[in-house]
């Protein structure tokens, strides 16, 4: 039996598949595997990582072959564990969620029906604050539809107003507690950590800083020797913005 649910509800781009991995690492949680994700094979970016996966913590829950929702208890992988913490697919954060993209329920029942279904404890938000331009490089990186002006553009319209606007949102139906995710990952930053893990109720790990020095390395680092110019200039976001940015 499960007694402590915690989501992580997140905007894309803010790590919150490394962030639900590595909450998952701490003593009476799952300690879900990873794995190390490349999606840029058919480009010069091919040797550059993606991201993490950790398939275990992924709630599907929609079916959409079948036309079914998943109910969080019937999910395999979240059984038999005192704490857990999930992450949603296909939205990241249902919060976010537009109406029309939802059939028989609005946003707000969406979210309202996850977090019952869950009996979510609380909702655990990773959010840029200080080095938003190296995220926002990772996130063109990522989607490669747009270009790193355009992503820059995009966390400075969140870290003006759309996490506050979000946050207030989940803030009217669950305890949510925000991890500044640039400071823990790029600044192992021991403050944010011990206040994570005290929302969480448990200690510390031995070798946290492993954990965030490793995604680092492998996700950020070798983004920092490629300019801008060079993932401006992939085909498919030349294609996406109708012309040369340069």
């Amino acid at each position: 039996m499960t007694n402590n649910v915690f989501g992580c509800w997140y905007d894309p781009g803010d790590a919150g598949t490394w962030l639900t991995w590595f909450i998952n690492q701490h003593k009476n949680f799952p300690k879900f595997n990873k794995s190390i994700r490349y999606e840029q094979v058919d480009n010069a970016f091919g040797n550059i990582p993606t991201d993490y996966s950790c398939f275990e913590s992924d709630w599907h829950v929609t079916d959409w072959a079948n036309n079914k929702t998943i109910q969080f208890n019937d999910v395999e992988a979240f059984k038999g564990y005192k704490n857990i913490c999930y992450k949603i697919l296909p939205w990241h954060n249902p919060f976010q969620v537009n109406d029309d993209e939802l059939e028989n329920e609005t946003q707000e029942e969406l979210c309202i029906r996850l977090l019952k279904d869950s009996n979510t404890k609380l909702i655990i938000t990773p959010q840029v604050e200080i080095s938003y331009q190296l995220f926002a490089k990772r996130l063109a990186f990522i989607r490669p539809r747009f270009t790193v002006e355009q992503c820059i553009a995009s966390y400075e319209n969140r870290i003006s107003r759309s996490y506050n606007n979000t946050l207030t949102e989940m803030r009217k139906h669950i305890p949510v507690h925000v991890v500044a995710i640039d400071k823990l990952i790029l600044r192992n930053d021991i403050d944010e950590y011990n206040k994570l893990i005290k929302v969480l109720d448990v200690p510390a790990l031995d070798n946290w800083t492993n954990h965030t020095n490793h995604y680092y390395t492998s996700i950020f680092a070798p983004l920092t020797l490629v300019n801008s110019a060079s993932l401006n200039n992939r085909p498919e976001t030349l294609k996406s913005n109708g012309a040369d940015p340069y």
